[in-house]
């Protein structure tokens, strides 16, 4: 009982204790869950209208054009390919969303069957691939996609495991197809938005005239820059007065970075370069010594060439062009000295092996030999040779063996770039070595055999046997040590920005800026695999703050970045446009002064007498070009609209233009003899202005868009 009383007393306490385990249990859940719900507004990379876009979409994105890449022949590895790709991706899902959401508005649409017709018809660059093309006529052929896709359902509906090719193409297929439908409703709402363009009879004559008409001048020229700087007082009032006047144009969309920074590329140092030419001269002595094929083979082997070496005749365009500048001054048998080449920072010595006139391109048919063993194989082969070589049809001995024997032409060009295997090499030689007409027997290491004959050879071109030795003068391990080191102890000394400014260049480095760096850039002053500095600097870096040292390019630089400045989307702040505003009040100024001198001048004798007026005669100005002013190598717009308007004989004067006050009369004035047809006329100016607008509806639309892109913090 006393126990049970104990609990009693303590039952309000127990409880309590309780239920602060059950809070702290809570708690603890919600605070691991806390990051990841944190995390929510971070999955996304960019938004268009209101639409997100996820990290796993937009992969989704770039792999599906990765495949449209790859199906098209276009590189996908690499640093910049696969940023164009990203942006590709990105451009096309910004695109998409601008005109979805416009055209559903308008109610605009494209059918199934308007797809289908453009498939049909084969238009889009987009179709023009080899698997698409009929083999006999070499244009595209609807036909194959519509028994491609067949196939594919059916071997789909079979559970078939699809070959990976094949995926890819189906991959591609479907992306032509949706990227078909998309254009196709761009081009409606294009069309749609442009027929509100129209023109009119008047508007329409006086294009035609301004066009037609064309004007010669004689021009006098005071440039502003014969008042020097000094004559002219420029105060900051005058500068927020042409800032306040020019406002519009000093308006940004997106938010930008202004930094400094060090970029240390690493560079081969005097040693590694001594010691690379060692190497080189050993390799070239070696390879001078070689007295057999095989010598050859061997002494390549051991030179450690970035130049693959193949015992085959090859046309000169298969060698680096210093080889290949050099390769016909060379006596056959001959080893060069190592060499540098500065075009591609390497070092190269060659021998020629060869050299001789031989076909660039050999028409082959081949019978590949069946058999369950190498003895059977064997026989088999001798078997087809002796009946092809008594006269038999090549095609029909063919027929037996169930394959087709079907002619190919093989150039040259297909291979000399290519690696080659034993089988390979051995066919490729003995193919070659052949004449029109004549059939042999390959032997194949995997103890396979073919039957080939030769139909033709043509095109005989001289070819070489080159065994190169080529390599490109890098950095050590111990000189890429000695970089970062070095500048790890700048750094240590040197942690803020007014230190670096301070002591970079005793040291032997550069503290450079660059402003109005972009989150959607791909790199800092073009250097590679600058990524995570560009989103350190937009996610973390605060004013004044210095990064960590990056390691990037293609390992071959380090780089320390600090944040010097923010510049918000919306209106630039004026005292970083001052240095441009002040120049341009400059010239107003200028301008003004020469127009105050200038005052009362009415004839171009007069004109031509004003200090510092320069004279030049100008041919054949119309209205739609600006006029091009040899004396201050600038285009003025001005002398073309008054120009055309003048009188042969008027003067004219004094014009302000952009960088100088003219004067100027007309020598002569001429016309085209075209008649004026008014309804052609409207036509192109109602094109014209349909070109202007469909060219800037996607800007428009963008702009209006509230566009978020926030794939650095990813990609």
């Amino acid at each position: 009982m006393a126990v049970l009383q104990k609990i009693r007393k303590r039952q309000i306490l127990l409880v309590s204790a309780i239920a602060a385990g059950l809070l702290f249990f809570i708690l603890e859940a919600a605070m691991e869950s806390l990051p990841s719900l944190l995390n929510q507004n971070k999955i996304n990379v960019g938004e268009v209208n209101g639409e997100k876009l996820t990290t796993q979409d937009y992969q989704n994105l770039i792999d599906e054009i990765q495949t449209v890449y790859e199906v098209q022949g276009q590189p996908t590895s690499g640093e910049d390919a696969l940023n164009r790709i990203k942006d590709e991706a990105w451009n096309n899902f910004i695109q998409n969303q601008l005109i979805q959401k416009e055209c559903e508005q308008l109610g605009l649409a494209v059918s199934d069957e308007e797809v289908q017709e453009m498939l049909r018809e084969g238009q889009s660059a987009l179709l023009q691939i080899p698997m698409f093309m009929n083999q006999q006529t070499g244009r595209y052929d609807y036909s194959i996609i519509q028994n491609f896709i067949t196939q594919y359902n059916e071997m789909k509906s079979s559970g078939q495991q699809m070959p990976d090719e094949v995926e890819k193409i189906y991959k591609y297929y479907a992306f032509a197809q949706r990227t078909l439908r998309q254009q196709a409703l761009m081009n409606k709402y294009q069309t749609l938005f442009t027929q509100c363009l129209r023109s009119n009879p008047v508007e329409a004559k006086q294009a035609f005239d301004e066009q037609s008409s064309t004007s010669d001048i004689l021009l006098a020229t005071i440039p502003a820059s014969s008042i020097e700087d000094n004559k002219v007082e420029v105060s900051d009032k005058d500068i927020q007065a042409k800032y306040n006047e020019n406002k519009e144009q000093y308006k940004q969309y997106v938010e930008t970075r202004d930094i400094r920074y060090i970029d240390v590329p690493v560079k081969a140092s005097n040693a590694d370069i001594a010691q690379l030419e060692k190497e080189m001269k050993a390799s070239a002595d070696a390879l001078r010594a070689a007295a057999t094929e095989k010598e050859v083979e061997l002494a390549m082997k051991n030179s450690e060439t970035e130049f693959r070496y193949t015992n085959l005749l090859k046309s000169k365009n298969a060698f680096p062009m210093a080889i290949a500048n050099r390769i016909d001054s060379v006596a056959v048998g001959t080893t060069t000295t190592p060499v540098l080449d500065p075009a591609t920072n390497s070092y190269y010595a060659f021998r020629l092996v060869d050299r001789v006139q031989q076909a660039d391109s050999v028409l082959i048919r081949q019978i590949g030999v069946p058999g369950a063993d190498e003895k059977v194989i064997a026989k088999t082969a001798d078997s087809i040779f002796n009946a092809i070589q008594a006269g038999a049809n090549f095609k029909e001995v063919a027929k037996k063996y169930n394959q087709t024997a079907d002619s190919a032409w093989i150039t040259t060009a297909s291979f000399e770039n290519a690696q080659i295997d034993a089988d390979n090499l051995n066919f490729l030689k003995t193919i070659y070595d052949m004449q029109a007409g004549q059939v042999k027997k390959i032997s194949l290491s995997n103890g396979a055999t073919a039957i080939v004959k030769v139909e033709q050879t043509k095109h005989p071109i001289t070819k070489y046997n080159v065994a190169a030795i080529v390599r490109e003068v890098r950095f050590s391990d111990n000189t890429y040590n000695e970089t970062l080191n070095k500048l790890s102890s700048f750094l240590a000394e040197n942690k803020t920005v007014e230190a670096i400014t301070a002591n970079a260049e005793k040291n032997g480095y550069h503290f450079l800026d660059l402003n109005d760096i972009t989150s959607n850039g791909h790199s800092i002053a073009g250097v590679h695999n600058t990524r995570d500095a560009i989103k350190w600097l937009f996610e973390d870096a605060k004013p004044g703050q210095v990064s960590q040292l990056y390691e990037c390019g293609d390992q071959d630089h380090f780089m320390v970045v600090s944040l010097t400045g923010i510049n918000k989307a919306g209106y630039r702040d004026i005292n970083k446009l001052k240095d441009i505003l002040k120049e341009e009040v400059l010239v107003d100024k200028k301008l003004a002064l020469i127009s105050e001198k200038a005052k009362g001048v009415t004839t171009m004798q007069a004109a031509q007498k004003l200090e510092n007026a320069k004279i030049d005669t100008i041919r054949g100005i119309s209205f739609n070009n600006p006029t091009f002013v040899p004396s201050t190598s600038a285009s003025e717009p001005i002398i073309s609209a008054s120009a055309s308007k003048a009188e042969k004989g008027k003067f004219v004067g004094p014009l302000k233009g952009n960088t100088g006050i003219y004067f100027f009369q007309v020598l002569n004035k001429s016309k085209k003899s075209d008649k004026f047809d008014a309804k052609t006329e409207k036509s192109t100016l109602a094109n014209r202005n349909m070109q202007y607008a469909a060219g800037n509806v996607i800007n428009v639309l963008y702009l209006n868009a509230n566009v978020k892109d926030q794939r650095y913090i990813y990609f």
